[in-house]
């Protein structure tokens, strides 16, 4: 009898005290509402830092969305990430995105609608690799002070580049993602991610 594969991350994920998880992270932050269709493909669940969290691979599927990525453009391509959700306070933060420039801008509409804008950083490197979008409810001396030469320092020197979303879901929960593209990353850049992950919760949701 043939063994199941287990995926690229069980081993890590089993190290670090997360456990298989039937959980659906589909919809819990802007990232994974991309693609016209979104599957988590495997998940774990654990905490970090005291808080629950996700460790996923994640895939989505979308025309453009592949298309802009390099892929064929056809609606049976689709684009993995591995990524971690982590539940927080979110209340400050009702929603952010920053996203890598080559990724399809899917926000448009809501900053046509003045819910969202986009964010110049104190850094024209930073605001030509990623695209910044925040809802407007943010007030700008709030993104001021989170986008300090420091961080913004630190967010320039990551590679792969780094996918992140906040978002307050108001009467339920808030979630932070922080996303690497790709499966099968492997124990130094789930590390890496982890660490990273940790690196934004002291940014966004301290302690």
């Amino acid at each position: 009898m043939t063994e199941e594969l287990e995926p690229d991350v069980e081993g890590w994920a089993r190290a670090h005290g997360f456990v298989p998880s039937t959980d659906e992270i589909s919809g819990t932050t802007p990232l994974m509402r991309l693609g016209e269709l979104g599957t988590t493909d495997a998940a774990y669940g654990g905490q970090i830092d005291g808080r629950d969290a996700w460790l996923a691979e994640y895939s989505i599927g979308s025309p453009d969305f592949t298309a802009d990525l390099g892929g064929d453009g056809t609606s049976s391509s689709s684009m993995g990430f591995t990524l971690f959700v982590v539940g927080v306070d979110a209340s400050r933060w009702p929603r952010l995105t920053v996203h890598p420039s080559h990724f399809p801008d899917h926000d448009f509409v809501k900053r046509a609608l003045h819910i969202d804008h986009r964010v110049h950083t104190i850094s024209a490197e930073m605001d030509g690799r990623y695209r910044v979008i925040a809802a407007s409810a943010i007030p700008e001396a709030q993104l001021a002070e989170l986008f300090t030469p420091e961080l913004v320092e630190w967010w320039l020197a990551q590679s792969p580049e780094l996918s992140v979303d906040i978002e307050d879901h108001a009467k339920h929960a808030g979630y932070l993602s922080v996303a690497h593209a790709g499966f099968g990353i492997g124990d130094a850049g789930l590390d890496q991610l982890l660490g990273q992950t940790v690196r934004l919760l002291s940014a966004f949701a301290p302690a």
